[in-house]
């Protein structure tokens, strides 16, 4: 088997287990929000049932225990699920897409158009794409300091977005490089399956995100402390859940990553003929991170995996959860094929 083959296999592999790995956990993530939902609603209805059979109608205070007491806890269980997954699609999807919908805003696609802020670069991105056989992608160039660099959408219709701070930084030898780095990105269909990967990731970021409860006057009053109670369960619960599936989605993203991230380079060195550009650029732009100014998670979603180099604040998580291979290691590989590719 060559080398070329074995990194195509590597690579396949990677994928058929980020993907199997993200199923598991968007599947959990679902199970959670409709039982916790559902769970709430169900609780809610039988105390509330309860406390009026004491105060309206005492007589009828057995009749309300005796059925509850009737069902096991497996029925009540499932039936907190089912009414869970009826709520979901008000209570979560809805959130969930418009959530979706920043983070792309976030990442810059409403940034200038090259073609009109830059022509040469938006000149170099379809000579580039060409050599790739791809369409032409739609540059985008954003008014952020911190220089970064992502690829989204597909082949057919993919997006490039840079930021100022990227393109102030950089030589034009350099900033070729990066585009050949996101168009190979795109070429090799890594954008959409990206942006699928990371929907499970904010997904769980939703659900998770409520904030503590907290006790109020209000819940010394008719037996509302249970109300109080059963949000501050289902919040530990929740939050307790929610960290363990987004540590998985992380894992998952970094394992397909940094393989595409290699791929990425490998193929921008091929399209540009000069790995050295590449390196060159990747430690200048190491050189010139440090950390985000902006909040802390909104971007990590979109650095953490997108970017051209992860932020700086996460280069220190155990292997499993990096979404790029070191620095050093990328620049290592590049010069290794100076005298292999360089023209």
């Amino acid at each position: 088997m060559t080398v070329g083959s074995r990194a195509r296999l590597s690579l396949g592999v990677r994928m058929v287990a980020a993907l199997g790995a993200v199923a598991l956990v968007s599947a959990s993530i679902v199970l959670v929000a409709a039982a916790v939902a559902g769970g709430l609603v169900v609780g809610g209805v039988i105390l509330g049932g309860y406390f009026l059979s004491l105060s309206v109608l005492p007589a009828s205070n057995t009749v309300v225990t005796d059925l509850v007491g009737q069902l096991s806890p497996a029925t009540l269980a499932g039936g907190a699920v089912l009414v869970g997954l009826c709520l979901l699609p008000a209570g979560y999807l809805e959130p969930v897409r418009a959530e979706i919908r920043e983070f792309k805003t976030e990442l810059g696609t409403t940034g200038q158009l090259a073609v009109d802020r830059h022509p040469k670069i938006g000149a170099m991105a379809g000579r580039i794409a060409q050599q790739a056989g791809i369409p032409e992608p739609t540059v985008r160039i954003v008014t952020r300091m911190r220089p970064e660099s992502y690829a989204l959408g597909s082949r057919s219709d993919g997006t490039i977005v840079l930021t100022r701070g990227l393109v102030r930084a950089l030589s034009d030898d350099e900033i070729e490089a990066v585009l050949a780095h996101e168009i190979s990105h795109l070429a090799n269909g890594d954008g959409r399956l990206m942006g699928h990967l990371l929907i499970p990731l904010l997904l769980a970021e939703h659900v998770g995100s409520d904030d503590r409860p907290t006790l109020q006057p209000i819940h010394a009053i008719n037996g509302a402390i249970f109300v109080y109670v059963g949000r501050l369960l289902s919040w530990t619960v929740v939050t307790a859940v929610t960290t363990v599936q987004l540590w998985c989605c992380l894992g998952a993203i970094a394992l397909f990553s940094r393989g595409r991230e290699t791929a990425a380079d490998r193929g921008a060195a091929e399209l540009t003929g000069s790995p050295s550009s590449l390196a060159s650029a990747l430690e200048t732009l190491d050189g010139n991170r440090g950390r985000p100014t902006e909040d802390l998670r909104e971007f990590k979603r979109s650095a953490g995996a997108l970017d051209i180099l992860p932020p700086a604040d996460v280069t220190d998580l155990p292997r499993p959860f990096r979404t790029h291979p070191p620095t050093e290691r990328r620049v290592q590989r590049l010069e290794a094929l100076v005298g292999k590719i360089e023209t």
